[in-house]
């Protein structure tokens, strides 16, 4: 699959949009061919510009070693990470990644139960070919040239549209078994199609994904959430029995109750309707949604013990997250906005009185709002509160304290459980 000698597609044959690529790709390339070292910009910023999508990041490979590079670029990078060492040089307010080819020889890589634990081998660019996840992202664009270099017929299988692994799955998906969840995330933000055989693959070596350190996995998570298809990968998801590796809890609990599975669904389109828009996200939203489903039956089982809504609440959610802890490493701050998330649907439930304010005002409320319209899409009970959180934000405040104060809803009480 892989050729030493690559093809080389000519300005003519490709048309990609040199004038996509930002200004400080084109700087920081030059400047290292000027210093007499090769540099292309490599990977997903070519396949997305041939696929006509418009990439946010520019990845550069070099022969340069990350400290030719520091020196390079004085007072603007910085050299990061262990398990790959790269460097980070500084354009602006943004950071563009050159990375060192990747060699082919064992040199400084440490290997455990297959799966590489550090790599900092460095090698020639057909080597890094090599190395590369699939061949869509072993392209390399020679900006002096203006000419791709193919290594792997990445160019051939995007025109097909195929997504296809580099070398053997059974060593590949063991080397890094996030390259699944990568596989699952091109699919569904490219429409690549997965082969049979490589789906039967991925669930063949699912189960690698537990050696990954949890934080590494979140992240990975967050890409999938926020890739602008995550309906489309949530099936893929499910069918491919990776989800059960994220959320064990949850992947449980959808087969037995359809709801919890429509409501992701609705929750999963609604983030990708956003994206697709160009309005913000945050991990918070969807994190909260998926947990949900956990949470509930704790937060009723520590209210029928005794407990008050709020303590209940607490309590559940702690639990929920020293559950997720061995799958998903999710952050204090993504952990805080969660819990602030679900205390929300609680005060939504209080339709009078002083607190209406202060709930309307908090920071997390258009997140929390929107998931009462998303839990009310599989429970009509919840048509009066979210019939009255809708219509309260399009009031004058005069209007608001005339609707919470007036005789009729002075002592309204929603009984509702969550």
């Amino acid at each position: 699959m892989l050729n030493q000698n690559p093809i080389t597609y000519q300005k003519s044959e490709h048309r990609l949009p040199v004038a996509e690529i930002s200004p400080a790709t084109k700087k920081i390339i030059s400047k290292l061919v000027e210093n007499g070292f090769e540099a292309y910009l490599v990977g997903g910023a070519i396949r997305d510009l041939l696929l006509g999508l418009h990439p946010k990041d520019f990845d550069i490979a070099t022969d340069a070693t990350p400290e030719d590079i520091k020196h390079i670029f004085k007072g603007k990078c910085r050299i990061i990470g262990r398990r790959f060492r790269l460097a980070h040089v500084y354009m602006g307010n943004s950071i563009y990644e050159v990375a060192t080819f990747r060699g082919s020889d064992p040199g400084d890589r440490v290997m455990k139960k297959g799966q590489i634990i550090r790599d900092n081998v460095f090698g020639t660019v057909d080597q890094d070919a090599i190395r590369r996840d699939f061949t869509c992202n072993a392209l390399y664009f020679d900006l002096q040239e203006e000419t791709i270099l193919d290594f792997a017929a990445g160019v051939h299988d995007l025109k097909k549209g195929e997504l296809k692994l580099i070398g053997n799955p059974n060593q590949r998906f063991i080397e890094d078994p996030v390259r699944m969840l990568r596989a699952v995330r091109f699919h569904a933000k490219l429409g690549l199609a997965l082969s049979a055989e490589l789906r039967q693959q991925i669930i063949n070596n699912r189960l690698h994904l537990t050696n990954v350190p949890t934080a590494r996995l979140f992240d990975e998570t967050v890409k999938m959430f926020h890739c602008g298809n995550m309906e489309i990968a949530y099936k893929e998801l499910m069918e491919l029995r990776l989800f059960e590796i994220l959320f064990p809890v949850a992947a449980k609990i959808i087969p037995q109750q359809q709801q919890w599975h429509n409501l992701l669904l609705e929750a999963f389109s609604n983030t990708d309707h956003r994206l697709q828009n160009g309005l913000s996200v945050t991990p918070v939203f969807l994190t909260a949604c998926v947990l949900w489903l956990e949470f509930i039956p704790l937060y009723h089982e520590v209210l029928n013990s005794g407990k008050n809504s709020h303590d209940a609440l607490h309590e559940a959610t702690t639990q929920v997250m020293i559950n997720q802890r061995e799958f998903l490493m999710i952050p204090k701050a993504i952990q805080n906005g969660v819990r602030q998330m679900w205390m929300l649907q609680i005060r939504f439930k209080k339709m009078f009185g002083k607190g209406v304010y202060s709930t309307l005002h908090h920071p997390r409320f258009r997140a929390a709002y929107d998931f009462l319209l998303l839990r009310n899409t599989i429970d009509e009970k919840l048509d009066q509160q979210s019939d009255f959180w809708t219509s309260i934000q399009n009031m004058s405040p005069e209007g608001i304290k005339s609707l919470i104060f007036g005789k009729k809803n002075k002592r309204q009480k929603i009984n509702q459980e969550l």
